[in-house]
């Protein structure tokens, strides 16, 4: 017996849901036919309104197939119903197209609809042959079973709708997330990928330009390193999959001297003064220090390449400042493509960690200044 419950509870959840709309209706019609027809044979003499046979069985009929149209059309199961109470004398059918008008929505105005339909009700009612005239017993049943089965419709239909937004919701804040992840790992293979094939791009650039055969060999092994480096990288990204955790090769404050190492050996020009001694910084307010300075450094080759650059970074109150400034360069010989995600994903980086990014013209240059709290206002990753 279990095991054919659980089956044919398999079935129903496998069925869409207008199909278990479908499913549901020719039930509830197939019932209220069974419920209505034997009367109508059996005893006309409880009918408010002393009609032929036939006339009572086809009430009956009709409004057993009304209940096939009550989620579109209200009105048809409300008329039919009252007309199949006062032929047979069975009201289930008027509470159940009273639910059905408010539950889903058929009918404007349903409260004076429903004190309509009570009024009627209760007129029927009290009018029966077959029982004792009693308005208040006659008032009450019409009560309880045509305006409440109203209200009970409201209730049902407030739930769904609280059902359908959770749903909406939960929804929009799955696709939020993956938004926000689509970004972080843009950002992320931006700043990883950028920085090496740049530097990459650039020594090749010398080996070909360079007619002194001697330090083609070294070039050629800071190009390997770079790309082993990025490789290391990339495989360590892809393989975290939670948004607040780093991956092992997430770089801090001291791999920044190696970003201005790599562009010095490029012809970039750069000074580097970062004095933070003294003060422990969380692992996620380095990571974000070493972006600052490394999409800082990109921005220079790229835009104003052999320029002057300076790469500052001091304490200031309880806020980490980074300042990369690089003075207005010759024109660009090669011109690098741009992704779009440079300053846009570094902004939204350092304002992960509570930081602000301001970025623009200065001094006859361009200059690039971020503020993070030492203490990051956001859960340390594990």
């Amino acid at each position: 017996m279990r095991e054919t419950i659980d089956r044919w509870r398999a079935r129903w959840d496998a069925l869409s849901p207008d199909r278990r709309g479908e499913v549901t209706d020719v039930a509830l019609a197939a019932s209220i036919l069974v419920y209505t027809l034997p009367p109508a044979f059996l005893e006309p003499a409880q009918a408010g309104i002393d009609v032929p046979m036939g006339w009572s069985v086809a009430s009956a009929i009709a409004v057993s197939a009304s209940m096939m149209v009550r989620r579109g059309w209200g009105w048809p199961p409300l008329i039919l119903g009252m007309v199949c109470f006062f032929f047979t004398g069975q009201g289930m059918p008027v509470s159940i197209a009273a639910y059905s008008m408010t539950a889903h929505r058929t009918v404007r105005w349903w409260q004076a609809v429903a004190a309509v339909l009570t009024v009627v009700y209760a007129i029927g009612d009290f009018v029966q042959p077959h029982v004792e005239p009693n308005a208040v017993v006659s008032a009450v049943r019409a009560v309880m079973l045509v305006y409440v089965a109203a209200v009970l419709g409201t209730w049902v239909r407030g739930y769904r709708d609280l059902i359908q937004t959770l749903k909406e919701d939960a929804s929009l804040r799955e696709e939020n997330a993956a938004a926000r992840e689509r970004r972080r790992i843009a950002a992320e293979l931006h700043d990883t990928v950028t920085h090496a094939v740049t530097v990459m791009v650039l020594k090749a650039g010398m080996i070909q330009e360079d007619t002194d055969q001697e330090d083609n060999p070294a070039l050629a092994r800071d190009i390997e390193d770079q790309g082993v480096r990025a490789l290391t990288e990339l495989r360590e990204l892809l393989t975290v999959l939670r948004a607040e955790d780093l991956p092992e090769s997430a770089q801090g404050i001291d791999a920044i001297p190696r970003l201005v190492a790599d562009s010095n050996t490029t012809g970039q020009r750069v000074d580097l003064d970062f004095e933070v001694d003294g003060v422990r910084l969380s692992r996620s307010v380095e990571h974000a220090a070493y972006r600052v300075v490394q999409e800082g450094l990109n921005n220079a080759r790229k835009h104003a390449p052999r320029a002057a650059v300076t790469v500052t970074g001091r304490i200031s109150g309880d806020e980490l400042v980074i300042v990369v400034h690089n003075a207005a360069g010759p024109p660009r010989g090669r011109v690098f493509g741009e992704s779009g995600y440079g300053l846009a994903g570094l902004r939204e980086r350092v304002m992960l960690v509570g930081g602000t990014l301001q970025a623009g013209a200065a001094a006859g240059g361009f200059t690039l200044t971020a503020r993070i709290p030492v203490a990051p206002t956001v859960p340390e990753p594990s």
